[in-house]
């Protein structure tokens, strides 16, 4: 019979666990030592789960809308907690050269290049939820894996997505793009300790506070070009690096719209999976681009919260990684079943937020 010691991954704490639930003649002997070395409230059985912690990097990735269109932006793993990120928009070109005529060195002719950087600031992020013994009597080693990794996978893709979208630290009364008329710790369910309040200046906060926004209304595909002109010039024409997320039910708006409708009759205008791609620009829909008020901001009262809303991003921009590699923890707790902690550390940075992050606001969708 397996020592609870000895439990390193996953797969030894389902097995342990199996063991609990059957009466088997050891079956004694391992509750007694259960109870000697395993205590809910002082003592945790550590481990290092290498597969289930990449699965569940890699499944973030790989399953959220978001996260994997910007897969080209991820700067790495064990990232310290102060992380530069140099950026360079100016446009260079050559010049005429002139040919060595005396043995003097030539006049330079270098640029000096600009020293402007972004910093990816990693913050902890934690998840927590039971695994009964009902279900784990019931279940299979690997039906029991892949819940741990599927719930933990969506818990960490909600939250980068959501942070890289909605990321706004303001903690008044007044001005968080997500809670803008009483204190985000009101606001939101988890108060001081939501995710959005971890990183400033995510996409929605970057655009409003820039003003860097179009009023939309009645939606028309027009819209969309008046958004990609809002964008500094350096960015207006790298198509095949720019992004519209839509909010969802602005989405089904514009499906609507003649044009784009048109265009989803024409053979090269959509891209797999049937989605649109207007102006040849990537489009994808997130559930954490919220209705709004016509600012673009959320209210407190639900009700107020009608209009939709479309994001314009450049993707290079936005450099995301992780700080502390995931952790995942495993913890009996007696007579009911096992609680797993996943803890992990994530940072985002939008370089030059200023001039490519857009929101379309105060979109009609009723």
């Amino acid at each position: 019979m397996q020592d609870v010691k000895q439990c390193k991954s996953v797969e030894d704490m389902i097995k342990f666990a199996q063991n609990l639930g059957h009466k088997d003649p050891s079956f004694a002997r391992v509750e007694t030592k259960a109870n000697e070395v395993v205590d809910p409230t002082t003592n945790a059985n550590w481990y290092d789960a290498y597969g289930m912690t990449n699965a569940i990097k890699d499944m973030s990735v790989k399953n959220g809308s978001l996260i994997s269109a910007l897969s080209g932006s991820f700067e790495g793993g064990n990232l310290p907690d102060s992380y530069p990120v140099p950026y360079d928009i100016t446009t260079y070109k050559m010049k005429a050269k002139t040919v060595q005529r005396d043995k003097g060195r030539p006049t330079s002719v270098a640029k000096a290049m600009t020293d402007a950087k972004g910093t990816i600031t990693p913050k902890a992020l934690i998840c927590q939820f039971d695994i009964n013994d009902e279900m784990i009597a019931n279940s299979t080693d690997k039906q029991i894996y892949d819940y741990v990794v599927r719930k933990a996978t969506e818990s960490a893709r909600n939250s980068m997505e959501n942070m890289i979208i909605n990321g706004d630290t303001e903690a008044g009364a007044t001005g968080n793009v997500n809670s803008d008329d009483q204190l985000p710790a009101t606001t939101f369910t988890d108060g001081n300790s939501d995710d959005s309040l971890l990183i400033d200046h995510g996409i929605r906060e970057s655009a409003i506070n820039n003003s860097m926004t179009v009023d939309v209304g009645a939606f028309d595909s027009d819209d969309l070009l008046t958004m990609i002109a809002k964008m500094s010039s350096v960015y207006q024409n790298q198509v095949s690096e720019l992004m519209f997320i839509f909010n969802p039910q602005t989405y089904i708006k514009a499906q609507a719209d003649d044009a784009l409708k048109l265009a989803y009759a024409t053979r090269n205008a959509t891209i797999d999976g049937g989605q649109m791609k207007p102006y040849g620009i990537q489009t994808i829909v997130n559930d954490y681009v919220p209705k709004t008020e016509a600012d673009g901001k959320v209210c407190k009262t639900a009700g107020n919260n009608t209009l939709g809303q479309i994001l314009l991003v450049y993707k290079p921009a936005i450099r995301w990684g992780f700080g502390k590699e995931v952790l995942v923890e495993t913890e009996r707790v007696q007579g009911y079943g096992f609680e797993i902690t996943v803890t992990m550390k994530f940072g985002f940075v939008i370089l030059d937020a200023t001039h490519n992050c857009v929101a379309g606001i105060n979109v009609t969708v009723a």
